[in-house]
């Protein structure tokens, strides 16, 4: 469970306008369907009249929160400049207060990883538009022309695509440095350039290979791969951020955390796999000590580092995870949101 703080979908139901009148519940139109009439998300995918793959319809990033946590969750904290580890630890104690979903402005580069935006894919011969449900919009040009070398630095920054046989490429360039790589605050500077490759094995997935390059800040390139499901039977809701400044006032009246330091000894301590419960939903962490870093890793997504803020609590991403010990060998977590705390025990 994590949810972006301060962010919020604006959505009226005003009396005499049902669930049905906002096309909720309706048939995806064209979809294969198993004898029950659920769509049948393992049928081959559709194809356009010159024979690629069609990416067009309704999409949600279904990879979790990992990279849109922290997008260097594959690298080494030395693999990142000194300054930009140091900004993204600050921002993440700060609870992320100057993020784009807090000040509502376009995510950029982060709509590529977040969960958090639906979004449809209309694909043309010579254009592919992703149309997010915040009503924010990006243009993939298929029309043959190169990014320019030095563009007007945009939110959403340029794009342009090309077939590699049935995998569609895009690269751009051109984004803002306002704008963060991920919620905990990593930033970038106007040379980022970024890489695409899209994959539609089914008609209900696509598979998306990221490359982010940016050697001013990141000594490797970031790579990660995501899932993307389709939205099947549904419409896609308008989602208005209506940015609420009295909260981000008092987010940023509080006191900033700071970052303790633990001893290895009394970080191996929390070690082993907890099975946790939220609201009745069953998931399980697997804690990782190694040396003076803790890792945190949520039903399997992959490894986050947990920043300290005390011998006994860490900040992941905003949340506050605690441990406390039980009876005996045993040892409990609590994982601390914004909207109540998930609880679990460590494995015996």
């Amino acid at each position: 469970m994590r949810t972006t703080l301060l962010l919020v979908c604006g959505f009226l139901f005003t009396a005499g306008i049902g669930l049905h009148g906002q096309w909720l519940k309706l048939p995806t139109p064209g979809l294969p369907r198993l004898p029950d009439g659920k769509p049948n998300l393992e049928a081959p995918a559709p194809r356009t009249p010159a024979g690629k793959p069609d990416f067009s319809g309704l999409w949600k990033n279904n990879s979790g929160d990992r990279y849109y946590n922290n997008i260097a969750a594959d690298l080494l904290v030395s693999d990142v400049e000194p300054s930009a580890h140091a900004l993204f630890t600050k921002r993440t104690l700060e609870f992320s207060k100057d993020s784009m979903e807090t000040q509502c402005l376009p995510l950029g580069p982060a709509y590529l990883t977040t969960r958090y935006r639906e979004f449809r894919i209309v694909q043309t011969p010579t254009l592919v538009l992703f149309a997010f449900s915040d009503g924010m919009h990006r243009e993939i040009f298929m029309d043959g022309r190169s990014l320019e070398p030095d563009p007007n630095p945009t939110w959403m920054g340029y794009s342009v695509g090309h077939w590699e046989g049935d995998t569609l490429v895009v690269e751009s360039n051109g984004y803002t440095d306002r704008s963060w790589l991920d919620y905990g605050g990593h930033p970038h500077t106007e040379q980022l350039r970024i890489t695409e490759r899209y994959e539609r094995p089914s008609i209900g997935q696509i598979h998306v290979h990221l490359t982010l390059l940016d050697p001013k800040v990141y000594a490797k390139p970031i790579t990660l791969s995501m899932g993307i499901s389709l939205a099947a039977d549904t419409e896609m809701l308008e989602a208005v951020c209506e940015n609420n400044q009295r909260s981000r006032e008092r987010m940023a009246q509080t006191k900033a955390a700071k970052v303790a330091q633990v001893p290895a000894s009394v970080l191996a301590r929390y070690s082993g796999t907890y099975d946790t419960d939220d609201d009745g939903t069953k998931h399980f962490v697997q804690i990782t000590a190694e040396g003076t870093s803790l890792w945190f890793d949520y039903d399997g997504k992959g490894r986050e580092l947990l920043i300290p803020l005390s011998s006994t609590q860490f900040s992941w991403a905003g949340a506050v995870v605690e441990f406390s010990p039980g009876a005996g060998n045993a040892m409990n977590i609590a994982m601390h949101y914004a909207e109540g705390t998930e609880r679990g025990a460590r494995r015996k």
